[in-house]
């Protein structure tokens, strides 16, 4: 029995505060990212089957309108939800996909002037189900990022804002 995939935000948010960190003021990168690994190894209820790709992860990273142009770094869970029951159409079937993000934004400091340069970027959606697959996947990407000297740079900044969000994927 895991939490009902509605309650991703306060479940992030609420890992995020055993760690020592709040949603709204991250102060450490590298321990937001020990409560999001902990975080996806949550189970969660109301979802797709687990091989139709209905529980992923995936960090994004770039520089965003909505950021200002600021550097930004987001650790993202995607759900297709089960909707199912709620479905109008007889012919075909859709599920809802969703997000919980930790999203931050960093000041523009000279170490991160190359910071989504030349675009936004991001490790890719891994649907690797949750358990020993999920722990390999996420090590996998652990590894990618700290080959980048951008995003080693923002792991050893301190963010401006950050914000714990839940939103419909479209």
């Amino acid at each position: 029995m895991g939490f009902l995939w509605r309650d991703a935000a306060q479940m992030l948010a609420g890992r995020l505060r055993r760690y020592g960190v709040d949603p709204g003021h991250v102060h450490d990168v590298a321990v937001a990212w020990q409560a999001f690994t902990e975080f996806l190894a949550l189970p969660v209820d109301g979802l797709e089957p687990v091989e139709n790709d209905a529980d992923g992860f995936m960090v994004q990273w770039g520089r965003y309108s909505w950021n200002d142009r600021l550097p930004g770094l987001s650790f993202t869970r995607q759900f297709a939800v089960d909707v199912r029951d709620a479905w109008a159409g007889k012919d075909w079937y859709q599920p809802e996909i969703w997000q919980v993000s930790l999203d931050m934004v960093f000041p523009d400091t000279p170490e991160l002037a190359q910071f989504g340069r030349p675009g936004p970027a991001d490790t890719g959606l891994d649907f690797s189900a949750p358990g020993p697959e999920r722990d390999r996947a996420v090590r996998a990407v652990e590894q990618r990022l700290t080959q980048d000297p951008t995003l080693r740079a923002a792991w050893a900044s301190r963010p401006a804002r950050s914000s714990v969000t839940l939103d419909e994927a479209g």
